[in-house]
């Protein structure tokens, strides 16, 4: 295979998951459970998270058909499944009061806010938020147009490539979150809560558009 041939593979998945994944505006939805972490633990969180992120992404590529398979399920499932995940956690942002009150802040910053966030790392900030169904089904798809019948080598080496942009995404995640705080404090408190009741509104919006075209596939409907 042509170094061409890989870097149009490279390109065409990025740009595929680039806008799915949304590593920017995801960004902001994350940010919003970080907000009262110190440093230290904004770090170990943000840690974990890109651990996550591409243990899931790398994981689907690799075992993500067996599970499938296993379970007995479809990628419109998943689609109605995750959109609901995401559709609940976004409610959850919406009603969040986000109070600015200096001692319960003090509070969240102690023990219980991290131990809180840390369980909560995996669900729902890794999954469904930061990469979820929509994520694992254009990753489904660029796994069926990577594979090459009859030609094992090849088809391995572009799930390499496809693993490649799947890290890349990762790290723009990581330096996007590394670095976002600075302006979140820029915006304040009250513009750091408009951001996020906004970006929380879309979250919700996207799990209902990713639920719907669950639903269509299944039933085989052309609602959008």
């Amino acid at each position: 295979m042509s170094l061409s041939n890989l870097l149009i593979i490279f390109s065409s998945s990025f740009m595929a998951l680039f806008p799915v994944i949304n590593p920017l505006g995801n960004g902001f939805v994350v940010n919003g459970f970080f907000t009262d972490l110190d440093p230290q633990q904004r770090k170990a969180a943000i840690q974990k998270l890109t651990l996550n992120f591409i243990m899931i992404g790398v994981g689907t590529l690799v075992i993500g058909h067996l599970f499938l398979l296993i379970f007995g399920l479809a990628i419109p499932v998943i689609q109605l499944g995750g959109g609901i995940l995401i559709c609940k956690t976004a409610m959850e942002l919406l009603g969040d009061s986000g109070s600015s009150d200096k001692e319960e802040a003090s509070k969240n910053v102690d023990g219980f806010r991290w131990k809180n966030i840390e369980q909560k790392i995996f669900y729902p900030i890794t999954f469904p938020i930061s990469i979820g169904p929509g994520s694992i089904s254009v990753i489904f798809t660029l796994m069926a147009s990577a594979s090459v019948k009859g030609k094992l080598l090849q088809t391995g080496i572009n799930y390499l490539v496809i693993a490649l942009v799947i890290i890349c995404m990762a790290a723009i995640f990581y330096v996007f979150l590394s670095q976002g705080q600075r302006f979140i404090q820029k915006l304040g408190p009250v513009g750091n809560q408009i951001i996020n009741k906004l970006v929380a509104f879309f979250t919700f919006c996207i799990g209902i558009q990713i639920s719907v075209t669950g639903i269509s596939q299944i039933f085989h409907l052309n609602i959008l």
